[in-house]
């Protein structure tokens, strides 16, 4: 037998060695599966997982077009497998089944895992987890069973791994589409997805809730004003709002086997809309009849694609879209620069709303059909582009009803100053008339009476006594009578403001009709000759000689009070009486009072005609003077 002999230090160096040798062991052995598994497909795509705190993203996956649609996953391992040229697959629309794979290693010591697929609108996803224990198949048709058959109730689709630390998992992924084609392929934890997820439906949340409010407000916008501008608009942002919510998979747990498919739906209404608005909004009925004309064929070709998706081509129907999406980009852009040839001023903020949204689109577009890389702005491209042009077009629809109201002042502005100008003819045309009757009266008529008058008179010398008194009393009646008319003749045309001028008129005028009338009378009036020209003096004494008028035959009043005040830059005239005024709720109305608010709108002035406490009425009248 022979003998052993202990060294010190030796154990604990043996048991050191062992370790080492067990660890290297270890990793072989991973090695040889990684080899094991990549020396099938030499272009697979790994994932090493080395913290839980990190979101892996998959890209160039090894990538299997299946153009049948029938391979399974038996077959398709010995497929002809190719690096995807794109970072992230993207197809575009296709009727192929595209099948990915690739190895992950899981370098942790944790085994619960979620592979998460970033793209709502896929119609099929089926996902195979290969490893030392198996092949094991997670599917979910994604528009036909909605949320039912998810593995996480989401509205991207979250697939929850098994993966065995320290083991290699190959991971193969079959997925359809009836819109656009896209794989986004991420691993994670479930806390991390949720962490960065949740920013997302924050955006997406804005998005919404920004779509919400411009809908209402157009919607109250066109009960107001009853234009179907903004009912127009408002359809416009709310099928995109409702493509958006398509898009994102939000519609899947409500709509189960059509949310998808509606997008094409969705798309042609909102463009229709968009359609509608745009003729609207730019008036191209009135400025660009050539384009207006063509509005109902637009519509027609709009309504291909809904057809298509009746009838079940939910692919073709999306693909139709999108060639007439980038004909509406050209209607939209001619359109709008036309008008803005034309000189409509909001033309340009339209303009500006949809090239925003004309850019963006074709980024996403782009990213969608794999022609643009997948980046954070690419993939913000969806909201933030119809979210700009939504609050660009709102601006421009208020510029519009700016542009309206002024349009509208402008207006009454002329209607005013043409309804100025028939009450200054019509009232030049009465003065004139009334200088015609009083002159016919005075010359005419009154000449004849003076002449009758004197031959009546020539009378009183006959014998007979009774010739003598029927010519006394005759000659009394026709001086009566023209004194009457002379009165007319004077209220017809004050022929003493030649002579007198304004200030001694007026005083004269108030001063007759008030003892006439027997009522007592205050009168002030500041020298206003020469203050106004010839037109708005007679204007001014007509307004005083209506309202005396008024006071005599309709008030009943015992005490009158007139003062006509010149003031810096203003005539102050207040007329008050003590009659019986009028109730304070009673609307003052009549033909003297429409006379006198007629002539003191063509003096510029302000009228306000209020009762007088106890009894009575006030009569204020503000007339600017010209400098």
């Amino acid at each position: 037998m022979g003998s052993t002999t202990y060294i010190p230090g030796t154990v604990s160096a043996i048991a050191l060695r062992d370790h080492m040798l067990s660890a290297y062991t270890r990793h072989i052995t991973l090695m040889i599966l990684m080899i094991v598994f990549i020396s099938a497909h030499t272009c697979g795509q790994g994932l090493t997982l080395r913290n839980t705190d990190s979101i892996y993203t998959l890209t160039y996956p090894a990538l299997f077009r299946d153009a049948g649609k029938n391979m399974d996953i038996t077959a398709v391992q010995s497929a002809p497998f190719a690096p995807s040229p794109q970072a992230v697959v993207a197809l575009g629309v296709t009727t192929d089944a595209a099948w990915i794979y690739f190895d992950v290693v899981n370098q942790t010591g944790r085994n619960n895992w979620c592979v998460e697929i970033a793209a709502p609108v896929l119609h099929t996803v089926d996902v195979y987890l290969k490893d030392t224990t198996g092949t094991r198949h997670m599917q979910v048709a994604v528009d036909d069973h909605g949320f039912a058959a998810r593995p996480v109730k989401v509205n991207d689709l979250i697939f929850p791994l098994h993966l065995a630390p320290d083991t290699v998992t190959r991971i193969y992924l079959r997925a359809t589409s009836n819109n656009t084609l896209r794989i986004p392929v991420r691993i994670a934890t479930m806390e991390r997805l949720y962490e960065t997820n949740h920013r997302i439906d924050f955006g997406n949340g804005f998005y919404f809730g920004l779509m919400v409010t411009l809908t209402v407000y157009n919607l109250f916008v066109f009960l107001l004003l009853k234009d179907l501008t903004y009912l127009y608009y408002a359809g416009y942002i709310f099928f995109s709002a409702i493509l958006q919510l398509i898009w994102n998979g939000y519609l899947l747990d409500f709509f189960p086997g059509s949310a998808l498919n509606l997008a094409s739906l969705a798309c042609a209404i909102s463009m229709i809309f968009s359609v509608l608005f745009t003729n609207a909004f730019l008036q191209t009925a009135r400025d660009l009849p050539h384009i207006y004309r063509w509005q109902p064929w637009l519509i027609g070709l709009l309504c291909i694609p809904v057809l298509l998706l009746m009838t079940g081509i939910a692919n073709w129907s999306f693909r139709v879209f999108q060639w007439e999406m980038f004909g509406g980009f050209i209607f939209w852009l001619y359109t709008g620069v036309m008008s803005w040839r034309k000189g409509y001023p909001p033309a340009k903020y339209y303009l500006v709303a949809f090239v925003t949204l004309i850019v963006t689109s074709l980024i996403f577009n782009g990213r969608d059909n794999g022609r643009i890389p997948d980046h954070w702005f690419s993939m913000l491209t969806l909201q933030t582009g119809p979210c700009l042009e939504a609050l660009i077009l709102s601006f421009a629809l208020a510029v519009k009803l700016n542009r309206y109201k002024k349009e509208k002042e402008k207006t009454q502005a002329m209607a005013l100053a043409q309804a100025n100008i028939f009450s200054r003819d019509l009232i030049t045309m009465q003065e004139m008339e009334r200088k015609r009757v009083a002159s016919e009266l005075h010359d005419s008529v009154g000449q004849q009476l003076i002449l009758l008058k004197n031959r009546t008179l020539s009378l009183r010398g006959h014998t007979d006594e009774t010739v003598q008194r029927l010519s006394h009393e005759l000659g009394q009646d026709i001086g009566d009578v023209l004194q009457e008319i002379r009165d007319i003749s004077y209220s017809l045309r004050p022929y003493q403001m030649d002579m007198l001028g304004l200030t001694e008129s007026v005083k004269s005028l108030v001063a007759e009709m008030m003892e006439a009338a027997g009522i007592d009378c205050t009168i002030a009036v500041d020298n206003i000759d020469q203050v106004l020209d010839r037109e708005q003096e007679m204007n001014l004494y007509r307004i005083v000689q209506e309202v005396v008028n008024n006071i005599v035959k309709h008030a009943g009043a015992s005490l009158a009070a007139i003062s006509i005040c010149r003031e810096p830059g203003q005539l102050e005239i207040i007329i008050r009486d003590n009659g019986k005024g009028f109730p304070p709720d009673t609307k003052v109305k009549g033909l003297g009072l429409t006379s006198i608010r007629e002539r003191v709108a063509l003096l510029e002035g302000h009228l306000d005609i209020t009762p007088y406490l106890p009894s009575g009425t006030v009569v204020k009248i503000i007339i600017p003077l010209k400098p």
